[in-house]
C-alpha cells in the first residue's frame, strides 16, 4: 500500500482473488450506514435470492442462473464503504491516520477500533463522504465529557459488535453496588533479584457485587425468544445498543417487587422508577457513558431520533453440552496419580477407538463437529463443508470405503496428537457465569444485600439434576492452580421459585470472592 502512495484499485473479483474479502457480522454500525446510504430495505429481497439459490442447489434447474444469483447477492451484501485494516507498522498507520487511504478513487479515513480488533493490530476505516454522518449517529447526541482515549474507543466500538436485533426494552438503570472489605490473599511482593516473594496476608479489597450484569423480565426475555425465533427462553442473554454491553440475567423482578411491597426504585441520575414498567434493569457498569446524558429520557429520545435499538451478541443454550475439552492449563492445575490419569483420558480414548473402528455415529459426530450441536435448520446440509460427510449421510455404507477409511484415519491423527498435550475429553461444559440476581434486587431496592447464596454456595441446575453437589470451575485461561473454584451446589424451595429461569447458568453468591479467583471475571 505505502509503495503505491495509499492508493489502489480494488474490485470485489480481485478482492476475493487476493483473499481481501472480509466477511463481518451485522451490527449497529452497519444498519446505521445502510440508512445514510438508502440502503436499509434489503432483507426481502436478499430472502428471495438465498431461497433461489437453496433450490437452485437442491434441485438444478437449467432455467435458473446460479451464477447471476451469487452476483447479486454480492452486490446487496457487499460494503464497499467500510474497510478493514491490518496494521503491520505504525509508521504506515500513522502515514494513513494523516493522509487518508484511497481505493478506487475514494478516500478511507479511521472510524474505530474495538478492544479485540486492537488486540489483532486491526482497524476500521469508513468512506469519508459518509464519516461525519455515521460518527454523528453512532455518538448519540452525548454530551462532551472527559474521558479517557483508549475507554471511549472502546466503548464507541461496541457500534461494531456482531448481533441479532431484538425488540427495545423499557429499561432504567441503577448504581453499582461497590463494597470494601478486608480478605485472606496471597500477596506478591516483586524484587529485583527476580525471586518474588509470595505471603498469605490480610488486604482491603475492592469489590463491584455486579459488575457487568443486569436484569430482564420473563416477559421481555419471552418476546426476544420469539424476535430471535428459538423456540425457549434463554437463561441469560449478552446484549448491545449504544455504548452498552452486558450480560441480562432472566429473573421476574415485578413478582419480587410484590413479594416485598415495594415497586419505587431510584435510578442512577436520582430520579424515581416504578419497576413495574421497566422490561430491562441495567447496572451502570453496563452503560458505559450514562453521564454523558442528562437522564434516561434524554438518552432513549437521541436513540430514536438517530434509530439505535438493542441487539443480542450471545444467549444460553436450550440444553448445555455434555462433553467439554480441556487443555493443558487446566490438566496441569490438578493432582493425579496414575489411576486418575487413566480415568481422565478414558472417555477420549474410547471416543478415538470408536471412530478409528468406523462406528457411524461417532465417525460422523466428529466429522461434522460443532453442526452437531445446532438446532434443526433445513439448510444444514450445505453448511457441512466435509464432503466425506455428505457422502456418509448420503449413503452410510460408504464409511466402509478405503478411500474413506483413509481420509479418516490421517484425518484424526492430528487430533490424536493434540490429546497428548491435554486436549482431551471429559463430562462438563461451558456456561454462563451469574451474580445472585436476588442479591441485586436487594441492592436496587436498597435492603441488606444477602441473596439466596451464602458465601460458598452455588447453584447450577444442569449438575444439581444429575445428583452432582460439588463441581470444579475453571476460567480460560487459566494461569495457576490457585483460580481452580471448587463449589459446593446448593437448592432448595426459595432458590428453585426465584431462579427457575436460570436453567442453563451457574449462579455465584454475591459475596464471595470467586471473580478474583476465577481470573479477574466481571
Amino acid at each position: 500500500m505505502i509503495q503505491d502512495k495509499l492508493n489502489i484499485q480494488l474490485n470485489i473479483d480481485r478482492a476475493r482473488e487476493n483473499g481481501e474479502l472480509v466477511a463481518i457480522g451485522d451490527s449497529q454500525m452497519l444498519r446505521s450506514l445502510r440508512e445514510i446510504t438508502g440502503r436499509n430495505n434489503y432483507e426481502e429481497r436478499l430472502k428471495k435470492l438465498l431461497d433461489q439459490r437453496h433450490n437452485a442447489r437442491r434441485k438444478p434447474d437449467s432455467s435458473i442462473n446460479l451464477y447471476e444469483i451469487e452476483k447479486e447477492i454480492d452486490a446487496i451484501l457487499f460494503v464497499p464503504e467500510i474497510v478493514s485494516l491490518v496494521v503491520e507498522d505504525n509508521r504506515h498507520y500513522t502515514k494513513i491516520i494523516e493522509n487518508g487511504l484511497y481505493i478506487n478513487g475514494k478516500k478511507y479515513v479511521r472510524l474505530m477500533c474495538s478492544a479485540g480488533q486492537a488486540r489483532r493490530n486491526n482497524v476500521l476505516l469508513v468512506d469519508s463522504d459518509i464519516e461525519a454522518d455515521l460518527k454523528k449517529i453512532l455518538n448519540n447526541g452525548r454530551k462532551d465529557i472527559p474521558l479517557v482515549p483508549a475507554k471511549f474507543n472502546a466503548y464507541f466500538a461496541l457500534a461494531s459488535s456482531t448481533a441479532l436485533p431484538v425488540t427495545t426494552p423499557l429499561f432504567c438503570v441503577v448504581k453499582d453496588c461497590e463494597v470494601k472489605r478486608k480478605e485472606r490473599v496471597e500477596w506478591i511482593e516483586e524484587d529485583p533479584s527476580g525471586d518474588d516473594k509470595i505471603e498469605e496476608t490480610e488486604k482491603e479489597i475492592k469489590f463491584n457485587l455486579f459488575d457487568g450484569q443486569g436484569l430482564i423480565s420473563p416477559r421481555m426475555a419471552m418476546q426476544w425468544a420469539a424476535d430471535l425465533d428459538l423456540d425457549y427462553i434463554p437463561s441469560c442473554f449478552i446484549v448491545r445498543s449504544n455504548f452498552i454491553k452486558g450480560l441480562l440475567v432472566v429473573v421476574d423482578f415485578v413478582e419480587y417487587s410484590d413479594y416485598i411491597g415495594k415497586h419505587i426504585i431510584e435510578d442512577v441520575y436520582g430520579d424515581k422508577v416504578n419497576i413495574r414498567d421497566m422490561d430491562v434493569i441495567l447496572s451502570a457498569s453496563q452503560f458505559k457513558l450514562y453521564n454523558a446524558f442528562d437522564n434516561i429520557k434524554s438518552y432513549i429520545e437521541n436513540c430514536k431520533k438517530n434509530n439505535i435499538g438493542w441487539g443480542v451478541t450471545r444467549y444460553a443454550p436450550k440444553q448445555e453440552k455434555n462433553h467439554v475439552t480441556l487443555n493443558y492449563q487446566f490438566i496441569q492445575a490438578l493432582n493425579l496419580n496414575d489411576q486418575g490419569i487413566k480415568s481422565l483420558c478414558k472417555k477420549t480414548i474410547e471416543y478415538f477407538r470408536n471412530i478409528i473402528s468406523n462406528t457411524l455415529d461417532y465417525t460422523l459426530l466428529y466429522l461434522l463437529g460443532d453442526l452437531c450441536d445446532e438446532n434443526y435448520d433445513e439448510h444444514i446440509f450445505e453448511k457441512i463443508g466435509d464432503n466425506v460427510a455428505k457422502a456418509i449421510i448420503l449413503n452410510n455404507n460408504l464409511i466402509n470405503d478405503p478411500y474413506i477409511q483413509g481420509y479418516i484415519q490421517n484425518s484424526i491423527r492430528k487430533r490424536i496428537k493434540e490429546s497428548y498435550i491435554g486436549n482431551i475429553i471429559v463430562n462438563g461444559n461451558y456456561t454462563f457465569m451469574a451474580a445472585d440476581p436476588i442479591a441485586m434486587l436487594e441492592h436496587i431496592f436498597g435492603m441488606p444485600v444477602k441473596g439466596l447464596l451464602e458465601r460458598g454456595e452455588y447453584y447450577c441446575k444442569y449438575w444439581l439434576d444429575r445428583g452432582i453437589n460439588k463441581i470444579a470451575g475453571m476460567r480460560s485461561p487459566l494461569v495457576w492452580r490457585s483460580e481452580v473454584n471448587v463449589m459446593d451446589l446448593k437448592t432448595n424451595d426459595d432458590i428453585k421459585h426465584w431462579f427457575k429461569y436460570l436453567n442453563c447458568c451457574c449462579v455465584f453468591p454475591a459475596n464471595g470472592m470467586d471473580m478474583a479467583v476465577l481470573g479477574g471475571a466481571d
